[in-house]
């Protein structure tokens, strides 16, 4: 892989899941009913649960609806090279409303999305990972090693599951933790664990995890903004089985005729990580001895990134080729007009040191970012 295609499908990434990645996720509301009773449970008691619950891979599934309004720039989806072609057309695809089914389990992860004419679909499970495409009629596989991840992080937007684990890893002494009133989603009844920063310095106000009363499997996410009513993300599941889910859900074999392309992730400094294998760049808490939450006090993630800041204020500094190199490798496109990035919940900005760059983000205001591009070399 390229560097070109790696710093292209890190910039995606980061505009598509940088609030995933670093545990702010959400979906633009569902329709929640009004509080339901439940027994009073404690938070912590909760948390407890829910994450036994989901570590124990309890089947789930049904249709999700999902909504995303990141604010993100309308790309030129034509008359650019592959790599950033197909990442204009993903960031086209991503914002709006969605309407999937998925089916998570031990034996794997299946998300279908059903579109007007057409459908795409991600099938995961423990030997490969495919990605159908039914308008190109194209099918993306990614076998996955003894031990790995799944590769399937950009999808996990519309698994609430993966969501909600995210936002519940962000939990830590710079983050307030309280359950608030209890709703009906999906036709049950659930508990609503809210999340919310205790710094100003984040463009993030709060995230609510409605989770399911009897089953502790959350049901619906939602990211909501300062400044803003509705949640710029959520996801929510508007119908829900627990019922056992047969192994071949989560197969896939290509129809006759197919085309079918083999996706080989590189890892490496600077030398081709996708999206995936950059995960380790982002600052994480991590559970001690204790059970108590500690954010990463190194000062650099993985592959050279600087860190600067703790919780949810951390800005990621990340080192590119220089500007006009890339502007040179993308054949003309000019997406520095595209940058400085201000969404509700990021803030994205390339700095220029000549013979080389840096890409600067983080769930926090533009003006945070200047103050670290003060500090990058």
């Amino acid at each position: 892989m390229s560097r070109l295609k790696a710093r292209w499908r890190l910039l995606a990434a980061v505009l598509a899941g940088g609030v995933l990645v670093t545990g702010a996720v959400a979906v633009a509301a569902a329709q929640v009913s009004p509080p339901v009773r439940l027994a009073p449970i404690a938070t912590d008691q909760l948390i407890a649960s829910t994450l036994r619950a989901m570590a124990e891979r309890r089947p789930i599934s049904g249709h999700v609806l999902a909504h995303v309004d990141l604010g993100l720039p309308s790309l030129p989806t034509e008359g650019l090279p592959n790599t950033l072609g197909g990442t204009a057309q993903f960031l086209a695809s991503l914002s709006g409303n969605h309407r999937l089914r998925v089916w998570r389990s031990a034996g794997g992860l299946r998300v279908t999305e059903l579109l007007a004419t057409s459908e795409r679909s991600l099938y995961v499970d423990r030997s490969a990972a495919w990605f159908w495409d039914f308008s190109s009629y194209t099918a993306y596989v990614l076998q996955r090693p003894a031990g790995k991840g799944t590769g399937n992080e950009p999808f996990a937007l519309a698994d609430p599951m993966a969501i909600a684990r995210r936002a519940l890893d962000t939990i830590s002494p710079t983050t307030a933790v309280s359950v608030g009133l209890s709703a009906l989603v999906a036709g049950r009844p659930a508990y609503a664990l809210i999340l919310e920063p205790r710094t100003a310095g984040t463009l993030v106000r709060r995230i609510e995890i409605d989770i399911d009363a009897a089953q502790r499997l959350p049901l619906r996410v939602a990211v909501f903004a300062r400044g803003r009513g509705a949640a710029p993300l959520s996801v929510s599941f508007t119908q829900v089985s627990f019922a056992p889910i047969s192994a071949s859900t989560f197969r896939f074999t290509p129809p006759p005729g197919a085309k079918v392309r083999n996706v080989t992730p590189r890892g490496g400094a600077g030398g081709g990580a996708g999206f995936g294998s950059n995960i380790s760049a982002l600052p994480t808490a991590e559970r001690t001895a204790s059970g108590v939450r500690q954010e990463n006090p190194s000062g650099y993630g993985g592959n050279g990134a600087r860190v600067f800041g703790t919780g949810w204020a951390t800005v990621i500094a990340l080192r590119t080729p220089s500007i006009s190199e890339l502007r040179m490798q993308a054949a003309g496109f000019d997406f520095t007009k595209f940058l400085p990035f201000s969404g509700p919940l990021l803030s994205i900005r390339l700095v220029d040191r000549g013979d080389h760059g840096w890409l600067v983000y983080g769930l926090v205001p533009q003006s945070t970012l200047v103050a670290v591009e003060n500090r990058l070399h």
